[in-house]
């Protein structure tokens, strides 16, 4: 009892508080560098959230409780020490109900675009096979977590809230064809590594924008068809990966006038429609067109591409229209090649047949500038379906079939729906005199709950309705 007793005598001293405020002003300045380098969620995680923070701000209201009862009974000369003290106690109490049972979330609103999906900083995962539907909400913490949990023939293994991605070159199960490259661009003021595949399992695409620079990635057996013609009209065999030669092309007009293009070889005659489709048609019984939706062949015109800057590559050669010489330039990869745009300059890096290009997370500290994550924006999920290992990203949901068995993932932020939905009718901003960093923010928002009514939003004046405060 004796020891009882001078735990609280310590506890409630002056001496103890000063410690443990101490000690909470050097988490609140921890805090705010991680918030100011690595933004308010990691800041959250790592340390308003953590259990040694919470430990801390547990003993200051032991410490403020046990100092007040030390004081009773009241003393009228006390009243201002006991005033500021139920306050605090007020207010711990409050946070922690508000961290137990609270939401801390936020609702995106577009103008004149009613709303009532509230959505949260929590990820969870989202799977769906022909036999299982599961919602799985996944730890909110600022480092890696090993989940390891089965469903069925899916196992969750590991949770990466923050991480970025890197190029990783696996086998491809898929013929040469599906070839896969990265490549250097480059002049004296900049440099881009450009990694495109056909492969569909792959993370990159065909395609690719650089400013006013389109890319187009072909098959390579496609190379031939520019390099040794500059017919405008191109014929491609996609299952034999071959271009037709020596067709000869004859427009003509239909009675509708529609313009159609007849392509003609010694073996074979076929129409299309460039406007309409690059597919072959045919006339039906009705004399109306219609696309052959499985044949092979594809038009392509070249003059469709004269106008702005196009590079097309093939794997490990390159082809492009030069305006100044006014006709097309075809080129091997195996040195740098001289672009006519800006001085720009192309190098092969990798060429693959056999592989395929993806991008695998990794850890990563998150890096915050101007308000937004430059590094670590992305969570990934590690997952085992049948044996074979797979990421899912969040922003990028992940659709397969394994064994004839239909897989569907995807990681979100956890969300739910408000019954009543909430419309902005209008957003105001003001700056500091003569500068253009913001001062306050004013929504003006439409509530509909059976009734409509209107608000005013600004700061120290939000929206309260059924236990949210908005």
């Amino acid at each position: 009892m004796e020891t009882i007793k001078k735990i609280e005598k310590f506890i409630g001293e002056v001496r103890f508080a000063v410690i443990i405020i101490s000690i909470f002003t050097v988490y609140l300045i921890y805090g705010t560098f991680m918030e100011s380098y690595h933004g308010a969620e990691y800041a959250n995680r790592l340390v308003y959230k953590s259990a040694p923070f919470m430990l801390v701000q547990l003993l200051m209201f032991f410490s403020i409780f046990i100092a007040t009862l030390l004081r009773l009974p009241f003393r009228k000369r006390l009243a201002g020490f006991y005033v500021l003290h139920l306050g605090l106690l007020l207010l711990f109490i409050g946070s922690f109900v508000s961290y137990i049972a609270g939401i801390d979330s936020s609702l995106t609103l577009e103008p004149n675009n009613p709303s009532q999906w509230v959505v949260s900083s929590d990820a969870e995962l989202y799977f769906k096979t022909s036999k299982n539907e599961v919602t799985m909400k996944l730890p909110s913490d600022y480092k890696p977590v090993e989940i390891n949990k089965d469903f069925e023939n899916i196992k969750v293994i590991k949770f990466l809230p923050y991480a970025d991605e890197k190029i990783s070159w696996e086998k491809s199960e898929l013929s040469e064809r599906y070839h896969s490259s990265s490549y250097q661009l480059f002049n004296d003021m900049v440099s881009e590594d450009i990694t495109l595949s056909l492969n569909d399992k792959s993370d990159f695409k065909s395609s690719a924008n650089l400013g006013p620079l389109s890319i187009h990635y072909l098959p390579n057996g496609f190379f031939p068809c520019f390099k040794e013609s500059q017919s405008d009209h191109i014929v491609w065999d996609s299952l034999n990966q071959v271009c037709l030669k020596n067709l000869t092309f004859e427009k003509k007009t239909t009675p509708t006038g529609i313009e159609i293009l007849k392509a003609t070889n010694e073996k074979q005659s076929e129409i299309f429609v460039p406007k309409l489709s690059p597919l072959p048609i045919f006339i039906d019984e009705n004399e109306k067109l219609k696309i052959k939706e499985i044949s092979p062949l594809r038009l392509f015109s070249r003059s469709l591409f004269t106008k702005k800057p196009h590079l097309f590559l093939f794997g490990k050669t390159t082809s492009y229209y030069d305006q100044d010489e006014e006709k097309w330039i075809a080129k091997d990869l195996n040195e740098i090649v001289e672009l006519p745009w800006m001085g720009f300059q192309l190098k092969l890096l990798r060429h693959e047949d056999k592989m395929l290009p993806i991008n695998l997370p990794y850890e990563v500290t998150p890096i915050q500038d101007n308000n937004e994550l430059i590094s670590g924006a992305t969570r990934a999920v590690k997952v085992n379906v049948e044996g074979r290992d797979l990421w899912v990203k969040s922003g990028k949901p992940l659709k397969f079939s394994l064994n004839g068995t239909p897989y569907y993932f995807s990681l979100r932020n956890q969300a739910f729906k408000l019954p009543y939905q909430l419309t902005l009718d209008r957003f105001k901003m003001n700056f500091d005199p003569g500068t253009k960093k913001p001062a306050s923010y004013e929504s003006f928002v439409t509530l509909f709950d059976g009734d409509s009514s209107k608000h005013h939003i600004y700061m120290n004046n939000p929206l309260k309705h059924e236990g949210l405060t908005f």
